[in-house]
């Protein structure tokens, strides 16, 4: 190629350049030639500064016009002011009509340009410049508009410029709530608001002006849309800022129609005269209004509803405005509409970021927003921690519970004291859950869809990491009392230190964790409740978050539930505090409960335990070991609690000393020794439970004797604005006194990753399709305790009840105390379900009597224990044919038989399936109606009839009602900040 021909191609490629600077060399628009028409409808509240801001404007349109649509209220005395002023120069009155046709009243056919103006706009003093200076090269220019400003606040972008999705879905150029830093490029644009748009009369007349088959809000789109089409050019001018309050779309002007309404027909109306099908539209309306219901805002949904069914109804008016659409190449408008699947991706995206605002929120007290700029500053800059103190207490906490964790590390699951071990998937705790209605099993449940099935996950992580998530909700109630992010770590902390100190992860008490974790959440939905008088769907939001908490506090610990009732009671009687308001805290929690009321009333003991009370021993604590608050078996040694509670002891006494107010420090002293005393005392009583006894759980009670420790610490530090720092540190230094001990002697207790104890011909045989039971017994000091396992038992939930059968087993079990062995021992297992009897610490005298009886084989499992193996095929289930005997069903399938037979199951309150079909049950309890039915076995719990379905929907409306509700507006952020 010769060097001419390249330089011509460069000449070429570059020729953009010039045509670039012919354009800025074109002379601006002439502002004598534009007329301003400034529509105004009862506008009295805002009027005054959208006139003040054309008083204000670097330049002044050749002729402003107002038009006063029928305006009831001061609008018309503040248009006739201005008129005498010279702010305007001419009041066209007309009566309540369109925003386009309010406009055309405006016009006199002498005008060049159009600038078309909202009652509630407030242009920046060089609004005008800049649209002029675009306008120079475009035929319809679209302002940046902005939300009107806020004090110590940055400029916020409301719109610059509209697109729109194919099913009606409004497109904007910027994200929600992005801050206004000139990011925004000038461009081509399909449309946007009518709200300052600046038009070439000659085009206004060309398209006919704004269509009156869309309503005020999609009207600029609409005719932008148009304009590209015939082949007009239509751009932005995003130096030209207008601040618009959007009041009709916002309810600050009450109209006769929901503003949702409107802009939704108009949607629909523009994308259905442009080829989009009804169905689409259809599904669309309906998906919308389903996620606005799931936003709590039926006024939206609603809207949205009458909205298409109003298109529906007016075809008429969609094939008018389509009969509007110019002739011309629809190629260049369509490359600005929104990309396809825009509304899914957009709704994953909003989705995301609402995630990262509340991880954001969580993990840092400083912005990017914060460091870098005044606007958020309305103090003067002061030196930041570089990293927030909550979080580092947070990570402390989970770094010791995971080192602490190392012995737990493999594929044994985490079981031992008070906690169970887990069921095997999603079928056997459904299972669970529906036969017994227990609302702590449905609550694990729905936590197992997010472990995919693997149930192991929850216990180990609920041990591991429990004191960290107590120390992040903690934190979160105290930031939301107001504390400094300081003082409420260091409460944070305490709290969490007292999990630690108080061994609840190493006993395995369920119910203790759940409550540390939980109660901070819900004693920060009632500070909400009670400094809260959001009114609407957002007033609902407080209650029901404090309801659901309440539930997920009381399914596991019963007591919460009488508690907050007694409160409700207390500040609706006495305090006079709206009665609906706390009514929806407690009430819908007790219908919650409903399925499982009955059996809480039959053992009222019930309310005063934990989950799975028979997985704790029947046994007090030691009387002086309360005082250092020791009241597990958990390995934590005796100097942690003593230098914890210590230090906590003396830090609250010097809070009660400096909070103002002897009935303030009464009431603190009431609440710090009120609970241990309750919990002490009810813990020194056996409380009779089915055929057993257990004791009141009493880790719950001792926390809320430490929560009013911390709210006394809070108490003073608000009374005291010059609180000296000892405490403080004296707090922190006991919080940090179990965090250093936990990695060495933290998780040595009760709960352990749990191998199996059984040899494996047992357990094996226990899970095969006879299901047969194993009888444990172990004597220690001449006291016999036993306990009967299978295939899925012991499991969550088991320890509610004795095992079924107990009197029988029990009975069973004063055999091997000794005495003479019934000459049909084997018999009577075998009619039990039992294949296998392991025996621990008899002495060998006592174990040959076993032995000796018929039908029993013996072997030894290690030094201290012995296996007996019941001869025979032992199966739960049993075939009865009369004059015969009983037929064990070995395989899990029922063989054919005449149509006289039974069907026995050694389980009370199951089902019977044989082949699918559902077998009757007969005259004797645990026997069904078999006759010539053969084929699979399957039998399980039988379900309750509504009650769990019904629990598991209200659970399911209060998380609904607990998430944020439409309307929240996202905070300010910097552009490309998601």
């Amino acid at each position: 190629m010769s060097e001419p021909d390249e330089g011509e191609r460069f000449k070429e490629l570059w020729a953009w350049a010039d045509q670039y600077d012919d354009e800025e060399a074109i002379p601006p628009v002439s502002p004598a030639s534009v007329k301003a028409i400034l529509v105004a409808c009862d506008a009295e509240e805002w009027l005054s500064d959208a006139l003040k801001a054309l008083v204000d404007s670097a330049l002044r349109p050749g002729r402003i016009v107002a038009v006063d649509v029928g305006s009831r209220d001061g609008t018309t005395l503040l248009l006739a002011e201005a008129r005498q002023l010279g702010v305007i120069d001419e009041v066209v009155s007309v009566s309540r009509m369109p925003f386009g046709e309010a406009v055309a009243a405006a016009l006199d056919g002498t005008e060049d340009w159009l600038w078309l103006l909202h009652d509630d706009c407030v242009p920046r003093p060089t609004a005008l410049t800049e649209i002029t200076r675009a306008a120079a090269t475009a035929d319809v220019v679209f302002p940046k508009l902005l939300h009107p400003k806020r004090r110590n606040y940055p400029d916020i972008i409301a719109e610059c410029g509209q697109s729109i999705s194919r099913t009606g879905f409004r497109v904007g150029a910027a994200e929600e709530g992005e801050v206004d830093q000139r990011q925004i490029e000038p461009g081509a644009v399909l449309g946007g608001s009518t709200a300052g748009m600046f038009v070439r009369a000659s085009t206004w007349c060309e398209l006919g002006g704004l269509a009156p088959e869309v309503p005020n809000h999609r009207a600029g789109v609409d005719f932008g849309w148009r304009a590209n089409v015939a082949g007009h050019r239509v751009v932005t001018a995003p130096l030209a800022a207008i601040a618009h309050s959007a009041a009709s779309r916002t309810f600050q002007r009450v109209g006769p129609e929901h503003p949702h309404r409107d802009d939704r027909l108009g949607a629909l109306r523009i994308v259905a005269a442009r080829g989009t099908s009804r169905l689409a539209l259809r599904l669309s309306s309906w998906f919308r209004a389903f996620g606005y219901l799931l936003a709590r805002s039926p006024s939206f949904a609603g809207a949205e509803l009458r909205a298409h069914r109003e298109f529906r109804a007016t075809p008429e008016k969609t094939r008018s405005l389509a009969s509007r659409i110019p002739a011309g190449d629809t190629s260049a408008a369509d490359d600005l509409l929104a990309p396809k699947l825009w509304a899914i991706k957009h709704g994953f995206d909003r989705l995301g970021s609402s995630f990262m605002d509340r991880w954001r929120e969580f993990s840092t007290d400083t912005s990017l927003d914060d460091l870098t700029s005044d606007e958020y500053q309305s103090v003067a800059s002061q030196k930041r921690a570089r990293f927030a103190p909550h979080a580092i207490v947070v990570a402390l906490f989970a770094v010791v519970g995971i080192l602490a964790g190392w012995r737990f590390w493999g594929t044994a699951p985490v079981a031992g004291g008070g906690l169970l071990p887990a069921p095997s998937g999603f079928d056997d705790i459904w299972q669970s859950y529906l036969a017994s209605g227990m609302p702590a099993l449905g609550i694990g449940a729905v936590v197992s869809f997010f472990t995919f099935g693997y149930l192991q996950l929850i216990p180990l992580l609920l041990v591991l990491l429990g004191p960290a998530l107590a120390a992040a909700t903690a934190n979160s109630a105290l930031r939301a009392a107001g504390l400094a992010p300081k003082t409420s770590a260091v409460g944070a902390a305490v709290w969490a230190g007292a999990v630690l100190t108080l061994g609840l992860p190493s006993a395995g008490d369920v119910s203790g964790l759940v409550f540390a974790v939980v109660a901070p959440l819900l004693a920060k939905a009632g500070y909400a409740m009670l400094t809260d008088d959001a009114t609407g769907a957002e007033g609902l939001r407080r209650p029901a978050v404090g309801a659901f908490w309440l539930f997920v506090l009381a399914a596991f610990w019963p007591p919460a539930l009488l508690i907050a009732t007694v409160v409700a009671l207390i500040l609706v009687l006495a305090c006079g505090r709206p009665r609906a308001r706390w009514a929806m805290l407690v009430a819908p929690v007790w219908v919650l409960f409903l399925p499982w009321l009955g059996a809480l009333l039959s053992n009222p003991a019930r309310l005063l335990t934990g989950v799975d009370p028979f997985a704790w021993p029947a046994i007090p604590p030691a009387s002086y070991a309360l005082f250092a608050g020791r009241i597990f078996r958990a390995g934590i040694p005796i100097w942690v609690n003593i230098s914890f509670f210590g230090l906590l002891g003396i830090v609250v006494l010097w809070c009660l000393m400096r909070i103002v107010g002897a009935r303030s420090r009464w009431m603190f002293t009431l609440a710090l020794g009120l609970p241990p005393l309750i919990g002490v005392a009810v813990s020194r009583f056996a409380l009779p439970l089915g055929d057993g006894e257990v004791r009141a759980l009493l880790s719950p009670w001792l926390l809320l004797a430490v929560a009013s420790a911390v709210a006394a610490m809070v108490v003073e530090r608000r009374q005291n604005e010059r609180s000296w720092p000892i405490p403080l540190g004296l707090a922190a230094v006991a919080a940090l006194t179990p965090v250093l001990a936990w990695p060495f002697f933290g998780l040595t207790g009760p709960v352990q990753a749990k191998h199996p104890e059984l040899p494996g011909y047992v357990t094996s045989v226990l899970e095969s399709p006879r299901l047969s039971r194993a009888l444990l017994v172990e004597k220690t000091r001449g006291r016999l305790a036993w306990n009967v396992v299978d295939a899925q038992d012991p499991q969550w939930g088991s320890g509610e009840l004795r095992p079924q059968y107990a009197a029988e087993f029990e009975g069973l079990v004063q055999v091997f105390t000794g005495g003479p062995v019934p000459e049909d021992l084997a018999s009577q297992l075998m009619g039990l379900g039992v294949s296998h009897v392991w025996l621990s610490g008899f002495t060998e005298d006592e174990l040959l009597v076993v032995a000796n009886a018929d039908g029993l084989t013996s072997a030894p499992d290690g030094d201290e224990a012995t296996v007996f193996t019941v001869v025979g095929l032992v199966s739960r289930a049993l075939v009865l044919v009369p004059g015969q005997e009983p037929q064990p069903v070995v395989d899990g399938v029922v063989p054919a038989g005449g149509d006289d037979r039974l069907l026995r199951i050694s389980e009370a309150g199951v089902t019977a399936r044989v082949a699918g079909h559902t077998l009757e049950p007969a005259e004797e309890p645990g026997t069904f109606r078999l006759g010539e039915l053969s084929g699979t076995l399957d039998f399980r719990p039988a379900p309750s009839a509504f009650g769990p379905w019904l629990s598991l929907v209200i659970f399911a409306l209060l998380a609904l009602f607990a998430m944020p509700s439409l309307g929240q507006a996202d905070g300010a952020r910097r552009a490309g900040s998601r």
